[in-house]
């Protein structure tokens, strides 16, 4: 595990964006969700087999919002972004106060957000699946937020740290942009936010996965659900989109 440094580049970025208005999107997605997201949430991930392709089955406590800020695509529970859309990763939120208090968020909190693809090299025929494509920890609960109280923001989260040179969040597995291969089909791309097994249990060290395909444990299919048995995390949030090549 290592500590992420904040490229200058990155920085220009995200300014650059923000005064674009790149973010409206995200923003506008938090007014936009409805009354009863944990039971939506969870009927989109039975609806599209994520559970219990990837996920057992549970009922989210949070939600989370991601927004491919450059190209203006916030990822919506099954809609269908182009990959040249999806090169640098996603800014992101959680926010609880539209989900059924199945669990406390707390400030003391770790979360850990991952993406896996179920679909490779194809949905018929995922031999590769399930594909490693990001994990990011460390994630911890800002007590403001630049949307909605009470959220957390993955870019802000880097400036809520003691050390000023130093940032808090930790990057296990680098994010590898979602390239469905030609004539596969959609690929379902799902982001999984992970906490403590336990409302009360402290994060320990993540263990990396020993690679992308099958996310190391070399069995066809297997992947966040061993990964989070592995580190004693459950899943408490969810969200995906679809993709495919234009060759097909």
């Amino acid at each position: 595990m290592r500590c992420v440094t904040f490229p200058f580049a990155l920085f220009v970025w995200i300014v650059f964006t923000k005064l674009c208005g790149a973010w409206t999107p995200l923003q506008n997605a938090f007014n936009d969700r409805p009354a009863t997201a944990s039971e939506s949430v969870h009927e989109a991930l039975v609806k599209a087999a994520i559970i219990p392709d990837i996920l057992d089955d549970f009922q989210p406590s949070v939600y989370v919002t991601l927004s491919y800020a450059s190209r203006h695509k916030t990822v919506d529970l099954g809609n269908k972004i182009k990959p040249k859309k999806v090169t640098f990763p996603p800014v992101f939120n959680i926010d609880a106060s539209a989900m059924a208090p199945t669990r406390t968020l707390r400030s003391n909190t770790t979360y850990t957000l991952v993406l896996s693809d179920p679909d490779a090299t194809s949905r018929a025929e995922p031999v590769m699946a399930q594909m490693c494509h990001w994990i990011v920890t460390n994630l911890t609960l800002p007590f403001q937020s630049p949307y909605s109280d009470g959220a957390l923001d993955w870019l802000s989260s880097f400036f809520y740290t003691k050390e000023p040179e130093v940032f808090s969040v930790q990057e296990i597995m680098p994010y590898l942009p979602p390239t469905p291969p030609p004539e596969t089909g959609y690929h379902r791309y799902v982001f999984i936010l992970l906490a403590p097994a336990t409302e009360n249990d402290i994060q320990g060290e993540l263990t990396k996965p020993k690679d992308r395909p099958h996310w190391g444990y070399g069995k066809v299919g297997a992947g966040v659900r061993e990964w989070a048995d592995e580190n004693n995390l459950v899943a408490v949030g969810a969200n995906f989109f679809y993709s495919k090549d234009k060759k097909q």
